[in-house]
């Protein structure tokens, strides 16, 4: 069946998610007061206390992913070097570092060993050295991923992809995903800036509930796409790949990046074909900076290869299987939009 929703006068009113069947309606909460659950945010204090740099080495002594303390994680698998990231934005700020980017298993597997044929398929890539921004005014002022840079990402990316062939090894796994979680509020386990790439020995729920929503309706993607643009919420459609404010998404401010015509996996893109997807995920991660996010890349079963990524700031709540939009959604994808350009 088509995707279920209702126009009225050229502004979406609902519309129904055809994987979840959760129903997303347009509200106007522009009136409503979140000073209750946006209270308490240390990060969003425009006047933090003077800060003691004794705080910054403890927290940095601490964390089992900064330079220095790779004996506290699990024996490193791979990693990136400096030297291999053109105009890593790192150099200089780091002296000695002698690592762009890391990557480990996880100390607690997602999936239980023996279903993987007795080997540990959860996986750690730190994604940068630095813990802290240049000049943090608190413990708060992390490294994000979309401080990284765009090439740096990209190596993230390619990264992923020599991973996935590790992996993919294991006659045992048949499918992968590659998790983001950055902030307290996505449920991060670490602040230092991280991915998770898992193994599995079958599709993944989330994955498998895709596949069979395509199975029901070939066409919803494009279907989806189509709406998207006709409703002032695409992104950017360059090189085969289109980003989008997703109606149907997890969250109120969801993004979905999509390469409607490939149907394959991250190991099968050349890293020209490559490039388009990671980029599109990337300039949306830099316009959403340091805010509290998460983000998925899906491939396999007949789907697209595409990226959900859901802002976390912003309360939510999903109540009986409904969710509320914002009515100004449309608005927001504009200055989205301005401001990528301006980033041109």
């Amino acid at each position: 069946m088509a995707i279920q929703y209702e126009v009225r006068d050229g502004a979406l009113v609902w519309i129904k998610n055809p994987v979840t069947g959760v129903i997303s309606y347009v509200v106007d909460v522009r009136g409503k007061s979140f000073a209750f659950t946006l209270g308490g945010r240390q990060e969003l204090d425009p006047e933090p206390p003077p800060l003691d740099e004794k705080i910054l080495t403890n927290a940095i002594r601490a964390c089992p992913f900064c330079p220095g303390n790779e004996a506290q994680a699990p024996p490193e698998l791979m990693r990136v070097t400096p030297a291999e990231i053109p105009g890593w934005t790192g150099a200089g700020k780091l002296e000695g570092a002698q690592w762009a980017i890391r990557v480990f298993n996880n100390l607690f597997p997602r999936i239980p060993e023996q279903l993987t044929g007795g080997r540990n398929e959860s996986y750690v890539v730190v994604e940068d050295p630095r813990h802290f921004l240049d000049h943090p005014r608190s413990v708060s002022d992390l490294t994000f991923t979309g401080a990284l840079g765009e090439e740096h990402f990209f190596q993230l990316i390619m990264t992923d992809v020599r991973l996935m062939r590790l992996v993919f090894a294991n006659p045992a796994v048949h499918s992968v995903v590659i998790r983001k979680n950055q902030g307290r509020e996505s449920g991060a386990s670490q602040p230092h800036p991280h991915q998770q790439l898992i193994g599995s020995p079958a599709p993944l729920p989330v994955i498998e509930a895709e596949a069979l929503a395509e199975d029901r309706n070939p066409g919803f993607w494009n279907e989806l796409i189509d709406l998207v643009d006709r409703l002032g919420l695409m992104i950017e459609r360059a090189d085969g790949v289109v980003s989008f404010s997703s109606p149907i998404g997890a969250f109120p401010r969801s993004y979905d990046v999509v390469m409607p015509e490939y149907r394959g996996l991250l190991t099968d893109l050349s890293p020209d074909e490559l490039r388009p997807f990671a980029r599109a995920i990337y300039r949306i991660l830099r316009i959403l900076g340091p805010l509290p996010l998460d983000y998925e890349i899906h491939q396999g079963a007949g789907l697209p290869l595409h990226a959900h990524l859901n802002g976390r700031l912003y309360p939510y709540s999903n109540v009986a299987g409904t969710l509320n939009l914002p009515s100004v959604l449309p608005q927001n994808v504009a200055a989205l939009r301005k401001a990528l350009a301006r980033s041109n």
